[in-house]
């Protein structure tokens, strides 16, 4: 079992100036935490190889590295790498929520991204060098105005990063057959926002409709329409999710893990997971 696990925090003043956000090459950036053992970052991470090998744990997944994938990894999810260092090429791209969200006074932008806090799909995407290339030359100009840094770069940053993260959201959502909206929805992301924040808490579908302050139809249809599944099977699956890492990543008995997700019984947080995953808990360790 793992006690202890690294959390690696972002450098704000890096260049001298706060910045909240990141991009490099390996070569850039050559003490990146590609490491086999636990650990997780307190900033939202994309990795687009160039050249990949082996692969990495994420969140329960595993994700095999070749040229041209693209690999998202949202604030302290758990990973380990598995990967030979000296065969790897790419850019890493790595930001706080506050660098775009205040800025555009939308709380709720990376929750509008498929791919970030997404426990029903892979958290990659394998693309075509054709796809991948012009994201490629958007990180190499973010990185050449990080270099000649001007007062006004911090702007011109922003909306590079912001045109980034579109594309590869329009490009995530054709991957996985969800939908690429990201402004009208805003029920299904706030709904989102909500499971990631009050999981612990609450897992009732009256619940999270009544703190949107909406029916639990209109709740459903929305969610439904744009992640392509129902209010309960997202609740199920972040709860699966959740009650998965404490498994592997901690030593908390059965009964210890029941009460933090306010299951009443042992007895009842077993019978939810062997019925989601057909596992016992104790067989899944």
């Amino acid at each position: 079992m793992f006690s202890l696990m690294k959390v690696f925090q972002f450098l704000k003043n890096k260049y001298g100036i706060e910045l909240l956000m990141d991009i490099g090459t390996y070569k850039d950036i050559p003490g990146y935490f590609f490491e086999s053992t636990v650990h997780c970052t307190d900033f939202y991470e994309i990795v687009f190889f160039s050249k990949g090998n082996g692969y990495l744990e994420l969140d329960q997944q595993q994700i095999n590295l070749a040229d041209n994938v693209v690999v998202f990894i949202s604030p302290f999810q758990k990973r380990r790498w598995f990967v030979d260092k000296a065969g790897i090429e790419c850019h890493f791209l790595f930001f706080q929520d506050s660098f775009l969200s205040k800025f555009f006074s939308d709380k709720l932008f990376t929750f509008r991204l498929q791919y970030f806090y997404n426990k029903t799909r892979p958290l990659f995407i394998a693309t075509h060098k054709t796809q991948v290339e012009p994201l490629r030359t958007l990180l190499n100009q973010i990185i050449a105005e990080i270099s000649a840094y001007k007062p006004d770069s911090e702007h011109l940053i922003r909306s590079l990063l912001y045109y980034t993260l579109i594309q590869l959201n329009r490009l995530y959502s054709a991957c996985y057959g969800l939908s690429a909206e990201t402004e009208n929805n805003t029920i299904a992301f706030s709904f989102k926002k909500l499971l990631q924040q009050d999981i612990k808490m609450k897992r009732k579908v009256d619940e999270y409709a009544r703190q949107l302050g909406i029916s639990r139809v209109t709740l459903n249809n929305s969610v439904k329409s744009q992640f392509g599944v129902t209010v309960s099977d997202m609740i199920n699956q972040f709860l699966v999710s959740e009650i998965k890492e404490q498994l592997l990543y901690t030593d908390l008995h059965i009964s210890e893990i029941a009460d933090m997700y306010h299951f009443s019984e042992a007895c009842h947080l077993t019978r939810f997971f062997k019925s989601n995953t057909g596992y016992l808990p104790t067989a899944f360790r």
